[in-house]
């Protein structure tokens, strides 16, 4: 649109510019005629001057005659803005052609011819270019729309097979987990020797990774944000449960956890605030120092989190809510964990603020 915009633009400056020339030059044939024909008449009283001493005048335009040293002889011009410098010029009312004489008619150098301006001419360049500057528009982007819709039609048309086929993969990846989950489940660990232990705790950490992994696929893909069900629950429950879900990636990293929480009762889908909080915790553990920290505070209808991780560039921070966007590219994941809470505080209209400082960790604040 901008590219058809500018060609437009260009086309029509250009048929304004030779317009103007073609108006200039009907103005500068006519009135050559009118200076011709006013020349013919100062010789011929010129020749019976004093006998007759009549300036000579015409209803269609009005003259001037000027000596040498550029002082007026006589003049019934309207116009007061005399060039001498020009040969057609024009002013507000009036254009305005000058002739210098080779024979000193009445002692006259210069000619000076005016007639008023037709503004019916610059008028019709001005509607002509409106109408078919318009008109060329209307065409141009129709054409481009269709064309730009011709290109991306391969780009759409993948990134639907892409969504079916993330749709799909999300759908069918449920049911391995489950059972991957259910069997870790049933494991007896008293008959488990001590050194399979340590693979069954990586597998479960394995396992709860996919699981969240999952989770956010599925709400990213799968559900509709505007149709849930909001209940009361007590967000410290919430918090609790979601730690002790993610307690063995925390034991994994030995990471020192802290909370302080107090009772806080919102309403909201709790499946939506459990997302958002998986997402936090997951970011701070995946991010956190091995033998770091985690400080979990809820106080006054305030969540902080805070790790003692990598840390996030302050260039990055205002990126960090983005889709794909990610903390560090030498870490996994799909980069749409932020993404989905900021989904859910702008769906609550919760307010979120973010801390960091590279090498010292990160906080996120959100108000309930």
């Amino acid at each position: 649109m901008l590219l058809v915009t500018v060609l437009v633009i260009a086309v029509s400056f250009i048929y304004y510019s030779s317009s103007i020339d073609r108006i200039n030059l009907q103005y500068k044939s006519m009135m050559q005629e009118f200076a011709a024909l006013q020349i013919k008449r100062l010789k011929w009283l010129h020749n019976h001057y004093p006998k007759y001493n009549k300036y000579p005048r015409d209803d269609r335009f009005n003259s001037a005659i000027y000596d040498l040293e550029y002082e007026e002889i006589f003049s019934t011009l309207k116009s007061k803005e005399i060039n001498f410098n020009k040969r057609l010029y024009f002013n507000k009312n009036y254009a305005i052609f000058v002739e210098v004489l080779s024979d000193y008619y009445l002692g006259a150098k210069y000619l000076f011819i005016e007639v008023p301006k037709n503004e019916t001419l610059i008028n019709n360049v001005y509607k002509k270019i409106a109408i078919f500057g318009l008109i060329a528009l209307i065409i141009l982007y129709i054409i481009g729309y269709f064309l730009a819709k011709l290109f991306i039609k391969p780009m759409r048309d993948s990134i639907e097979l892409l969504d079916c086929f993330i749709k799909d993969t999300t759908h069918e990846i449920n049911t391995p987990i489950s059972i991957i989950n259910s069997n870790i489940e049933m494991l007896d660990k008293d008959a488990i020797p001590k050194k399979d232990k340590k693979k069954i705790d990586r597998i479960k950490v394995a396992s709860k990774t996919l699981e969240n992994i999952y989770k956010d696929l599925k709400f990213t893909t799968l559900e509709n944000i505007n149709k849930k069900d909001n209940i009361e629950f007590n967000m410290k429950d919430l918090i609790i449960e979601r730690v002790d879900y993610f307690s063995m990636h925390i034991e994994s990293k030995k990471i020192e956890k802290s909370l302080d929480l107090e009772d806080c009762y919102i309403s909201g889908d709790r499946e939506m605030f459990a997302r958002m909080i998986d997402n936090i915790l997951s970011n701070a553990i995946k991010y956190n120092k091995f033998r770091g920290k985690i400080m979990i505070k809820l106080k006054d209808k305030t969540l902080i989190i805070e790790d003692s991780g990598v840390g996030i560039d302050e260039d990055s921070i205002e990126d960090i809510f983005k889709r794909y966007s990610r903390f560090n590219n030498s870490e996994g994941g799909f980069g749409i964990g932020l993404s989905i809470v900021k989904k859910v505080a702008d769906f609550y209209n919760l307010k979120i603020e973010v801390e960091s400082k590279k090498n010292i960790g990160t906080r996120f604040i959100i108000k309930c």
